[in-house]
């Protein structure tokens, strides 16, 4: 889940002395140099088991409370508590940019989402290929999250997934215009219809998490949807050659509890 990293003006000092190459990736450079840091969901210098020592912003990738993580169905906890998410969304304008790192659309007008009692405005949704969340160590060929904001210290997250079935509509509206270069900026007059983006049932597995991406701040409630939703074998991968294996590999669960909301 891609955000800007944030500033917050502290500095930390440069490794200068008795640098070695190795070493030149744990440089902790000032944090409002995020934004020009290079990262990568390939492995390597700049891949996700490197991304806390590439920048002291990107620190919490390091954390105990990182996303993505396997849901393991038979450990999770049914809770009575939990409430069905209520979605106000509307048929609403995008833009479309892949950002080098996904393909977002950036979501106009006024759709909201109440999630157990609170109001979350849709920010912007995008794809990860493969899934970023395992189910039972399985990864889906495709999740789409979509990104609400309460505060600054307060997002929630909605997984759907993707499994290979029947052609999906909306993609064949769209998926032949997606930008597929870095950079690439498109503004689509047409209205796409958000609901329809999500399957009938609203079962949910429930975790707190973080951003997916650098700078992984642990700022995020997660709702990763039971119920996927179908795309053909072709418009999947369409999806696979775009987006290039960018999903970060499973965090460990640590303390943590995922507890799951059954839609009836």
């Amino acid at each position: 889940t891609a955000f800007a990293c944030k500033e917050n003006g502290e500095k930390t000092k440069a490794h200068q002395n008795n640098a070695t190459v190795n070493e030149t990736v744990k440089q902790h450079k000032k944090d409002d140099d995020c934004k020009d840091v290079h990262w990568s969901h390939h492995p390597g210098e700049h891949g996700p088991e490197n991304w806390q020592n590439l920048c002291s912003g990107f620190s919490a990738c390091g954390g105990k409370h990182q996303s993505p993580i396997d849901i393991d169905t038979q450990t999770v906890i049914k809770d009575s508590t939990l409430k069905a998410p209520v979605f106000h969304y509307q048929t609403s304008p995008v833009d479309i940019v892949n950002n080098g790192h996904t393909v977002q659309f950036n979501i106009q007008g006024d759709n909201t989402a109440n999630l157990n009692g609170k109001d979350y405005k849709l920010l912007q949704f995008h794809y990860h290929s493969l899934s970023e969340h395992e189910i039972d160590h399985k990864h889906f060929p495709l999740e789409v999250h979509f990104v609400h904001k309460n505060t600054d210290t307060d997002y929630a997250v909605l997984g759907v997934m993707f499994k290979e079935g029947k052609n999906n509509l909306l993609f064949d509206k769209y998926l032949d215009k997606f930008p597929v270069k870095k950079g690439e900026y498109k503004a689509e007059n047409e209205q796409i219809d958000l609901i329809s983006l999500l399957p009938q049932n609203k079962s949910y597995y429930l975790y707190n998490g973080s951003l997916t991406t650098p700078p992984c701040s642990e700022v995020v409630t997660w709702y990763v949807l039971k119920t996927p939703i179908e795309a053909s074998k072709e418009q999947l991968e369409k999806f696979s050659k775009i987006l290039d294996n960018n999903y970060r590999p499973v965090m460990p669960l640590n303390d943590r509890k995922v507890r799951l909301f059954e839609d009836k």
